[in-house]
């Protein structure tokens, strides 16, 4: 073990629980479970431990059986399928800790919620139903939920329990905040008042479990929202915490659902951004240990966090979703190796939020980990010689996994660069840190001998006359001027846009990839992709100066995105000037006018001296390689936008999925 991280493998103990390093996970949702303790989430649990992590926060377990999207640890008769999952985890080393919490009004399937005052609140948004305000006997029941689910993590083998009550607008952070607070009894007025029902459930935890089990909390250093908590309210009431000594740890974090990006904050954040507020935590303490997380995602970081006595433990949450093995890789040397998070959260937020299922844009193990987690991945049963087409994340996925069982791969890519359009969205606003993706598979594949030909456009004549067993072409998509969306046109008749292969039309890919320049006056068209595309150019081009207007066939910028990625853009590029125009599509441009129209009604508008338009449009598969060697080739596959245009992580999960079965 290298010295240089030594703070990082220091155990540490908390009352009777040792951990065995100082890492560790925050209590996060995956819903991978639907309220119960299943094998698909045993396995995501059981894997961090087997990579080396010291703990593990399960994510959140409701105490109120009236909330049945969380985990169900309310109830007494799960316990023997809750014990399953922690001794999962604790059998490869790791510690395991259940988050308790209580979302009050933000429902999650509840058909009445409950609160502090009965106020709605925006949720990022949106506005849930109005919850009821609480009675004192709502108050007390809710006190006994959470020493009835104390005690069942105990019973059910958990090393310690978390108290959640955080973000604003769960249940307990509602009586905390003044954002949400507005009763006049004796939970609320004063700081000390607001915050009582939070001590008393403190008490009654501590009670349920005894004075040798592991309790901790999870507190706000920062609401950052209007008429919240700021700093030092927060800091006063840590130190209240502390002082009744029945507390162990504080994890700290930032933000309510009014700002949800602070929530889990992807790359438009800084890095370490809330290691300030778990430092000032810790300067008022005395008996609490102290995690910090938000944005670590280096081994490196986070022993300088340590060594300069800002917190006690490090959580690096989507760090360990992206790379589970992260301690054991850095334990061996081998930070090089580590697949490192991009806070893209396409994912690990997106995919949840869409209903698609928790995943990660750079692992396709997450989540899947009994198929394709530690120590699954086989060698082949027969050695090919294997031909992939396309340098981006898809081509570079394939030759990674297709070398690493064994077969002799040979990259071929087009241009001077490996990365594929990846580098061309890093150049868009606060995207750079995609780049990391495939600089990190790039890494790989160097690493295991894959010859790499580049400036290499390959035919036809090419494949068929290799010696290839097998090939996968991962050639990408192209960019379109003319729409393919299921918007009408303007005119049924004659549907095409003119004016659009003017000199000052462009594409994504000339502003991208041949850094064109562009006029001061801009149109960027988005015709219902609804990512980053054209919302990070439109960015881009103001942070350049020009004056931008975005229109879409959509209704909101960032249409395909969350809200906890889509508000602080919004917050940014309306401050930067931008106009937005929705359920707009072009009818014609005539030099440097252009001329729109409203999808719902076909009212025209007319746009002057616009200097350029800058098509986002989606892609368009880049096939014709493909159906010209159909059939005539042993093996043959096609993956990522050349199958479809999809994102980077649907690419990589292709290309991970046909080098399995090569």
């Amino acid at each position: 073990m290298s010295e240089q991280f030594q703070h990082i493998f220091m155990p540490l103990k908390i009352r009777d629980v040792v951990i065995r390093n100082r890492i560790s996970i925050t209590g996060h949702g995956t819903f991978m479970h639907g309220g119960l303790p299943t094998e698909q989430l045993r396995n995501y649990f059981a894997e961090r431990s087997k990579g080396g992590i010291g703990l593990v926060v399960s994510e959140c377990g409701t105490v109120d059986p009236r909330y049945p999207q969380l985990l169900k640890i309310h109830d007494e008769n799960l316990i023997p399928e809750f014990k399953k999952m922690t001794q999962a985890v604790q059998a490869h080393g790791a510690k395991i800790f259940q988050q308790l919490g209580h979302v009050g009004w933000m429902g999650l399937g509840a058909r009445l919620t409950f609160d502090s005052s009965g106020v709605p609140r925006r949720y990022a948004d949106k506005v849930p139903p109005v919850p009821k305000a609480m009675e004192i006997e709502d108050i007390q029941d809710v006190i006994e939920m959470f020493a009835k689910a104390a005690r069942n993590c105990r019973a059910a083998g958990y090393d310690g329990v978390e108290i959640h009550p955080s973000y604003g607008t769960y249940l307990l952070s509602s009586f905390i905040s003044p954002y949400c607070n507005h009763r006049t009894d004796e939970y609320g007025g004063s700081l000390e008042n607001r915050s009582r029902f939070v001590f008393e459930i403190i008490d009654s935890v501590r009670e349920a479990v005894g004075e040798d089990y592991v309790v901790g909390i999870q507190l706000n250093a920062d609401d950052l929202t209007p008429s919240g908590m700021d700093f030092e309210e927060w800091q006063e009431l840590a130190r209240w915490v502390d002082e009744t000594g029945k507390i162990d740890y504080m994890t700290i974090k930032a933000g309510t659902y009014w700002t949800p990006n602070m929530i889990i904050p992807d790359m438009q954040h800084p890095l370490k951004l809330w290691v300030p507020y778990a430092s000032g935590i810790k300067r008022v303490v005395k008996n609490a240990y102290v995690i910090t997380v938000g944005r670590i995602n280096d081994p490196t970081m986070a022993e300088q966090i340590l060594a300069e006595g800002h917190a006690d433990m490090v959580a690096m949450t989507r760090q360990h979703i992206a790379d589970p093995e992260l301690v054991n890789k850095t334990k061996e040397g081998r930070t090089e190796d580590i697949r490192p998070c991009v806070a893209c959260n396409d994912g690990c937020l997106g995919h949840v939020y869409d209903n698609m299922g928790f995943s990660c844009t750079h692992n396709p193990a997450a989540g899947n980990e009994k198929e394709k987690g530690i120590g699954t991945l086989k060698r082949a049963e027969k050695f090919k010689n294997v031909m992939v087409v396309g340098g981006g994340p898809g081509g570079l996925k394939t030759a990674e996994v297709a070398a690493r069982r064994g077969h002799n791969v040979t990259l071929y890519e087009k241009r001077a660069q490996l990365g594929g359009q990846v580098r061309f969205a890093a150049k868009g606003a606060a995207r750079e840190e995609l780049i990391g993706i495939t600089d990190y598979l790039e890494l790989q594949i160097k690493k295991l001998g894959v010859a790499v030909h580049l400036n290499t456009n390959v035919t036809t004549e090419m494949i068929l006359s290799s010696d290839a067993d097998a090939v996968v072409l991962a050639n990408g998509s192209l960019p379109v001027r003319q729409s393919i969306t299921w918007v009408p046109p303007f005119d049924l008749l004659d549907p095409a846009t003119k004016g659009i292969d003017q000199d000052n039309v462009l594409t994504t890919w000339d502003l991208l990839e041949k850094e064109v320049e562009t006029g001061q006056k801009v149109v960027v068209a988005d015709d219902g992709d609804g990512h980053w595309k054209a919302a990070s150019i439109a960015e881009l081009l103001l942070d350049q100066g020009k004056q931008v207007e975005l229109i879409s066939n959509l209704g909101e910028v960032l249409y395909d995105i969350d809200d906890m990625r889509r508000f602080p853009y919004l917050r940014r590029v309306f401050a930067k000037g931008l106009v937005f125009t929705p359920y707009t599509a072009i009818k014609e441009i005539d030099g440097n006018t252009v001329y729109v129209y409203n999808i719902h009604t076909g009212q025209e508008r007319t746009i002057e001296g616009v200097d350029n338009v800058v098509l986002a449009y989606f892609g368009k598969a880049d096939e014709a390689l493909y159906f010209s060697v159909k059939g005539k080739v042993r093996e043959l596959y096609r993956i990522g936008d050349c199958l479809a245009p999809r994102l980077i992580g649907d690419a990589i999960r292709d290309g991970e999925n046909v080098a399995k079965k090569l």
